[in-house]
């Protein structure tokens, strides 16, 4: 699977989730939309606005992007405010299990630090590769073969779904008893 983005912010490390969605709004709605409604307001306001102003937006960050305690909702936050992508040097293991679990992709490369807002950016599963289009700089994508089977399936989400309509469409057998 290859899919881009432009760049629509950039943060440094140690993000964590109380910045992506602070605590006290986790019991306000079940609405994933809420939730991209309220990113980052604490931390950085123009976070939405920013997002939402391609059709297609991916977030670039440092060390350890989503730290913090563990809720799903921070990935709602960000995946609603149309970004396709997370690329970033590392993530703690259970945002970036609840990435590829919701089908926000998780990219991870050895150094963000030459991507910039602005950049058009190419992630290709199929080669592992994070092209940069706008510097013509390329990063290997560092990925398990099962992350990266769950990341062209759309998550375990995708997974699923997938699985249900090859269940739903298998015709059963005619019977032949008499």
């Amino acid at each position: 699977m290859r899919m881009g983005g432009k760049v629509a912010k950039k943060f440094g490390d140690d993000i964590n989730t109380d910045y992506i969605i602070p605590a006290f709004l986790l019991q306000e709605s079940w609405d994933k939309q809420f939730f991209a409604d309220h990113a980052f307001e604490g931390y950085d306001p123009s976070f939405g606005p920013a997002c939402r102003a391609n059709k297609e937006s991916i977030v670039v960050a440092a060390n350890n992007f989503g730290c913090g305690s563990s809720r799903e909702q921070a990935v709602y936050a960000i995946k609603y405010n149309n970004v396709v992508a997370v690329v970033a040097q590392s993530f703690p293991d259970i945002f970036y299990r609840n990435c590829l679990n919701n089908g926000l992709l998780p990219i991870q490369i050895t150094d963000t630090s030459q991507i910039a807002v602005g950049d058009e950016l190419v992630v290709d599963l199929e080669s592992r590769t994070l092209r940069d289009t706008t510097s013509g700089l390329e990063f290997p994508i560092i990925a398990t073969d099962a992350a990266i089977e769950l990341m062209n399936r759309g998550g375990f989400l995708g997974f699923v779904r997938e699985r249900l309509r090859q269940k739903l469409t298998v015709v059963p057998k005619k019977s032949t008893s008499r």
